[in-house]
């Protein structure tokens, strides 16, 4: 599968790596980096992409696809696994999700929301070093989260650790868990864990 990874920190170097070793062809799209080896500007990333995966602040994800622009984005699945924070680490957008804004704005799209509960470590290896992970999957495209599902497996993630909570609107929730996850971190003096169900 061609993917599109729009980032290349953390997060993005992490899920790019990862997924080229398991066989997708990973490009990443920088507005600052392209030209790098494997990095082409993000409109270049997204042309040649089954899969948009936005790797970015959530504050930044509606700005740089409205810069891609809807006629490059199409029909094209997007990973959302961003989280969008005020500079005091404050939730940006309280009451309404990165992922419901996307989908508002590019109804074409088909949004899904997954891997924004944890860091990026445990998105990559989920069950390397915890007993118990869950990836919630929120959108409204059942085609386009069984696409996602896939990829999820491909970073490791069992399908009994994976939980569809429904729609697009599901995502307020997950984006909401930030406060948290960053008190729990505090607590904890580690990002080394994961928010999960328990049943």
């Amino acid at each position: 599968m061609n993917i599109a990874i729009l980032g290349t920190g953390k997060v993005g170097s992490a899920l790019g790596t990862r997924l080229a070793s398991t066989g997708h062809h990973v490009v990443h799209g920088s507005r600052t980096r392209a030209g790098e080896p494997g990095i082409l500007s993000r409109s270049e990333a997204v042309a040649s992409a089954d899969v948009v995966v936005t790797a970015i602040p959530g504050t930044a994800v509606l700005s740089t696809l409205d810069e891609i622009g809807e006629d490059v984005l199409g029909e094209r699945i997007v990973l959302d696994p961003s989280a969008a924070f005020t500079p005091q680490m404050t939730m940006a957008y309280p009451g309404d999700s990165v992922a419901q804004q996307v989908q508002a704005r590019f109804p074409r799209l088909r949004v899904v929301k997954t891997l924004n509960t944890m860091n990026h470590t445990i998105m990559v290896d989920p069950l390397a070093s915890l007993p118990l992970a869950t990836a919630f999957v929120s959108g409204d495209d059942s085609a386009a989260k069984t696409v996602v599902t896939s990829l999820l497996a491909d970073l490791g993630w069992p399908e009994a650790a994976i939980l569809d909570l429904g729609g697009v609107d599901t995502a307020l929730a997950t984006e909401h868990v930030a406060p948290l996850f960053f008190a729990s971190v505090k607590a904890l003096a580690t990002a080394q864990f994961n928010i999960a169900i328990s049943r």
